[in-house]
């Protein structure tokens, strides 16, 4: 039995040759190179750009938890059918809670942590985290964490594909984000 995206892929090859012949054809000569770089511009946009807001302290202090609110509208031009939220922690941080909409899960590896949930942002609607961290006893210094929407292009029917996969098949990806610095004090 064939995958869907073998259908869509084998589609995504055939449709053009049948339809490309007879365009450029009719086409004159000079017409063409202006066409290509207005497809070639509108190929390489995103399906969804987000919009973010990161909010955190200014000033903390020390042995103190920080909390990151996190805030992402989607302003289109399409839906989000398949995007995380995360980044980049601040060093030291030795625990993390994190708290999102219904059914958000996340993962941590080292300073970096994604969370994802089962829903569809579509165009205008927001999604929002809010990641609180605890830091190593005494830490004092600059805490910068850099945290945003990570936003995948891909095509109706993918949506269960892993982020290997999605790598594999080439599908283009953009991080929207917002960095906060806080200054933890005595």
């Amino acid at each position: 039995m064939r995958h869907r995206i073998a259908k869509i892929a084998s589609l995504a090859l055939v449709a053009p040759l049948a339809t490309g012949a007879a365009f450029f054809a009719a086409a004159p000569a000079q017409a063409a190179p202006a066409s290509v770089k207005a497809v070639a511009a509108k190929a390489s946009d995103p399906y969804s750009v987000f919009k973010v807001k990161l909010r955190a302290p200014s000033k903390a202090k020390v042995n103190r938890k920080i909390t990151y609110k996190l805030d992402v509208v989607n302003s289109g031009p399409f839906d989000a059918n398949y995007y995380w939220l995360g980044g980049t922690l601040p060093k030291g941080v030795t625990k993390v809670w994190y708290r999102g909409a219904k059914g958000t899960q996340c993962d941590f590896e080292g300073r970096t942590v994604i969370c994802w949930n089962p829903y569809i942002l579509e165009v205008g609607d927001s999604d929002w985290l809010d990641l609180t961290v605890q830091f190593k006893k005494g830490l004092t210094g600059r805490a910068t964490a850099k945290l945003g929407a990570i936003v995948f292009d891909v095509p109706t029917g993918a949506e269960d594909l892993d982020r290997r996969a999605l790598k594999e098949l080439g599908y283009k990806s953009w991080f929207y984000a917002k960095s906060a610095t806080t200054r933890i004090v005595k």
